[in-house]
Order: structure tokens, then sequence, then C-alpha cells
């Protein structure tokens, strides 16, 4: 089998995976079914099951999207930018558009993490792994030592705005993620600004 029809067909299995398994918890809550019903509900085996996710909250919530490597490299670089934090931002937000899915998708995943607390949780426990891999990538980037005081100041700004732009697409499913990222991250810098 070639690789393009092997990556295809995983695609596919992990899609109706994820769309099963918002459709159980839509019906029945996350506590309502079980990864049995959920391989039984996506036509897998449960071994093949869980060769695509661990459990049910990372089931419902799909996979965690990764910023595309040129992106990376460039904001190792020193990039896209030279503004540490427009480009952090940049680094995000290009994170968080590379995990855009299809509207009704995206409508579905927003009502379950407005009815269960434990995938909120977990989006903010991803957000999390993305600020510690980001804080590693500007150490990196700058090339000597960063004060710790200075990652966990931005490391704790990332998260901010994560979680702000997540509570305002629950709020306003009209926009994206990202867009809110954005609207976050300019309503810091007008705060910092106006008071200079």
């Amino acid at each position: 089998m070639k690789a393009s029809a092997k990556s295809d067909r995983r695609e596919r299995t992990l899609a109706a995976i994820v769309r099963c398994a918002r459709e159980l918890t839509e019906a029945h809550g996350l506590d309502g079914f079980t990864m049995e019903d959920l391989a039984a509900a996506a036509g897998v085996s449960r071994r093949t099951l869980f060769n695509y996710v661990p459990g049910k909250v990372d089931a419902v919530l799909g996979p965690d999207s990764e910023p595309d490597d040129e992106i990376v490299a460039t904001f190792l670089a020193g990039g896209p930018t030279g503004d540490l934090l427009v480009d952090v931002k940049e680094v995000v937000r290009a994170s968080l558009d590379a995990g855009q899915a299809d509207p009704a998708d995206l409508d579905a995943a927003r009502r379950l993490l407005r009815r269960d607390p434990r995938l909120m949780a977990a989006v903010h426990a991803r957000f999390v792994e993305r600020t510690r891999v980001l804080s590693e990538g500007i150490a990196r980037r700058e090339g000597r030592a960063v004060d710790p005081l200075d990652l966990r100041v931005i490391g704790g700004l990332i998260l901010l705005w994560c979680d702000t732009a997540l509570d305002e697409t629950l709020a306003d499913p009209g926009h994206s993620l990202a867009h809110h990222l954005e609207r976050v991250f300019e309503a810091t810098r007008d705060l910092f600004v106006a008071r200079s």
C-alpha cells in the first residue's frame, strides 16, 4: 500500500473516531459510554482505537495540532518580525490555524467544551504543553540562557492568551480561535502601549 493511501486511510479512521466520540458524548455525556462503545460506533477494533487515542477525552478533542516546521524554523532564526512577543504570538496562531476543522465539527466541539469541565481542562493542558515547548524554543532562539522569570512571564502570557481566546471563541463562535487570539494579543499590547 502506498504511503499516501495509508495516510489517507489513517486520517479517515481518526476523523471517524473523533466524530463518533463527539456524537456519543453529545448523546450520553463523557461518562455515558465506554471505549468499547466508541470502537463499535467508529467501526474499528478496540486495539485499533487505542492505537489512535489513549482515552475518551483525546478522542473527543481530536489530535493536537503542531505548527508547521518552516514556521518554527523561522521563529528559531529570529523571525518573522524580530519582535520576540509578536513572533511568539505568530507561532501560537499558526498552531491554532493548523487545527482548524469543518465549521460543524467546531460547533460540536464548542458545545461539548461548554458541557464538560474535563474537556476544558484537557484543552488547557494542551495549551500548557505548547507553552512549555515554546519556552524552550525561546531559549534556543535567544542563543543564551534566558532568565527563568522571563520564561515564566512569557509562558504565563501565552497561556492567558490561549485560555482567553478559547473563552472568546465559545462566546463568539462566528470567528476562529486564531482570530480571537489576535484580538487578545492586540488588547495586551494596547494595555502596555497606552500606558507608555
